[in-house]
């Protein structure tokens, strides 16, 4: 199954994933609601693909969401 991430804010494409089995603890899904999975993944069948609604890095800055590295000095 190919599972694409998209940006939900801009619609940029962040990712692409090619998976034998979609393992949902290994994606971070099995924490997810059942609401949040409704609003959040969509999974065509018939086209073998899932796309999942995410932020990308400038969307999550943009919202105060990203966080700061961690300096070691």
């Amino acid at each position: 199954m190919k599972i694409y991430y998209h940006c939900e804010m801009c619609g940029i494409d962040i990712a692409m994933l090619d998976v034998e089995h979609v393992d949902e603890t290994k994606l971070g899904f099995d924490c997810l609601t059942s609401e949040e999975r409704k609003d959040i993944i969509d999974v065509d069948d018939l086209a073998n693909t899932m796309h999942v609604k995410s932020l990308c890095d400038d969307c999550a800055e943009f919202l105060g969401l990203k966080k700061e590295e961690s300096r070691i000095h």
